[in-house]
């Protein structure tokens, strides 16, 4: 896995536009009255959120680790 902050940042930027496009299947199932295709979408869009928050915390954590390491040197 590449930890670089542009890869990082590039992986972030996909998975936001693979949400956006969720967001608006999950609205057109909505529309149409899908029920079933709704809650699949539903449930990978929630997966996507998933994984954005968890890729957060792993930054904002390699961030803090990062500051105690520099103030050890």
């Amino acid at each position: 896995m590449n930890n670089h902050p542009s890869s990082l940042m590039d992986t972030e930027t996909e998975l936001a536009s693979i949400a956006r496009m969720l967001s608006h299947i999950r609205d057109s199932a909505r529309a149409l009255d899908a029920q079933a295709v709704e809650y699949c979408v539903e449930m990978a869009l929630q997966a996507v959120a998933n994984e954005l928050r968890d890729r957060s915390e792993l930054v904002i954590a390699a961030a803090g680790f990062d500051a105690r390491t520099h103030s050890l040197q």
